[in-house]
């Protein structure tokens, strides 16, 4: 009974994803009536509802016509060259991006994109992240994981963008809820424990759009959070820094902007971001949220960086699409930072990237990468090697990630006399 409910459930949601709500909760509810006790027909039921009233609400419409032309025009300025066009394998990501934003909106991100940008399902405990989590609570057994608290949600959210069709959000599901509650807790104590600059212990996960809530000590926390902190204290730590020094800091990639917030909240710097699309738009929705009284440079087109100079000196946030880079004039930031994206471009967008980031930046360049991965939607593989800065600049962080171990972490630094 249990496999029937399960698949009536996935038969409604398919024919509520193609927007026919009154036949899905007809079957919906056959799904419920031969087992009452089903959870997967229970989320469905509540994700069904969701999108039958998302669809139908006309302020929701509006704002969702409204990111689709941002989107849309975001997405010429970057065919304007095609060295920009995104790899086939981003292509393909985006494009299942911008469906589940159109479905689902953009207030409750945190439980579609941002799966696939940094949070990722942690809900096997084969996945080697979550394997070495627990490898490392295995150590110092903080028993405080064991007692945080996750909400059981309904099925708002995720598509899996893997062609299989499945419409199932993993977290609904009470095993593997578990497992993510338990490596987002461990990962939360770990960064705790070797954070000496205390700033994970100040900072909670923001509610702006609809995180799946987990709950320690009664304040909400999350894996983005504690990389986001991982990731600012490996920069800050190899290059002295202790965020007063009102520098600009500039990142491709950025995903929704967690690493933008944290730096944002911790630090006087300006933050610079260049992405592709749906991401940028994301990214500057969530930081216009968060930083509501800052001033931010919106993104748009322009030909010359004269436009733009003086808006853009008086801006705390910037947002670009990656092709704008060459409009930046050279040494105009102190720092830049790519996590885990240039790894999943075309070999041609790389060097040119690493290009611009040699010329634009002052002080240091933070990178995580594969060690090595092949890109099959592509055809290319990459690896260390593949992401080095020229001479001038020295290399001063090289290790294997901490919590990531297929990954690396660089800082690459530049000396005064080569600036």
């Amino acid at each position: 009974m249990q496999f029937l409910a399960k698949t009536l459930s996935r038969y409604a949601a398919g024919l509520a994803d193609r927007g026919r709500f009154e036949a899905a909760e007809v079957v919906i509810s056959a799904a419920k009536w031969i087992s009452p006790s089903s959870e997967t027909a229970r989320a469905h039921e509540n994700r069904i509802q969701h999108l039958k009233v998302y669809s139908t609400d006309p302020k929701c419409q509006a704002e969702t016509r409204k990111m689709l032309h941002i989107i849309d025009t975001m997405s010429h300025e970057l065919e304007r060259d095609p060295l920009y066009v995104p790899s086939k394998l981003w292509a393909k990501i985006n494009s299942a991006h911008t469906e589940l934003l159109s479905q689902y909106g953009i207030d409750h991100f945190k439980r579609t994109v941002s799966h696939q940008y940094q949070n990722w399902f942690m809900t096997s405990l084969d996945d080697p992240q979550t394997k070495r989590i627990f490898q490392i609570w295995d150590r110092n057994r903080n028993s405080d994981p064991l007692f945080t608290e996750i909400e059981s949600p309904g099925h708002v959210g995720f598509h899996a963008t893997d062609g299989t069709g499945n419409t199932e959000y993993v977290l609904a599901q009470r095993e593997p809820r578990e497992i993510y509650r338990m490596a987002v807790s461990i990962l939360w104590e770990h960064v705790l424990n070797t954070d000496t600059t205390g700033t994970l212990a100040r900072m909670e996960e923001s509610e702006i759009g609809n995180p799946i809530r987990i709950r320690r000590h009664g304040k909400l926390i999350s894996s983005d959070l504690a990389h986001s902190v991982r990731e600012r204290n490996v920069l800050f730590d190899a290059c002295s820094l202790d965020g007063s020094e009102k520098l600009t800091v500039s990142e491709l990639g950025a995903g929704h902007g967690r690493l933008a917030e944290v730096i944002g909240r911790t630090t006087n710097y300006r933050y610079f971001i260049f992405d592709i699309a749906p991401a940028l738009y994301v990214s500057q929705w969530y930081i216009k949220k968060v930083f509501p009284n800052e001033r931010v440079f919106e993104f748009r087109p322009f030909q010359d960086f004269s436009e733009v100079k003086d808006e853009l000196s008086v801006s705390r946030f910037a947002f670009f699409t990656a092709n704008q880079i060459e409009l930046l004039p050279d040494n105009y930031v102190d720092c830049f930072i790519n996590m885990n994206s240039l790894m999943e471009m075309r070999k041609e967008q790389i060097k040119n990237f690493l290009h611009h980031i040699d010329r634009l930046t002052k002080i240091a360049f933070l990178s995580r990468q594969w060690l090595k991965w092949r890109n099959t939607f592509d055809g290319i593989t990459v690896a260390e090697s593949d992401f080095r800065l020229p001479g001038r600049w020295k290399k001063i962080v090289d290790v294997v990630d901490d919590i990531y171990p297929e990954f690396f972490n660089h800082v690459w630094h530049r000396s005064l006399e080569n600036r």
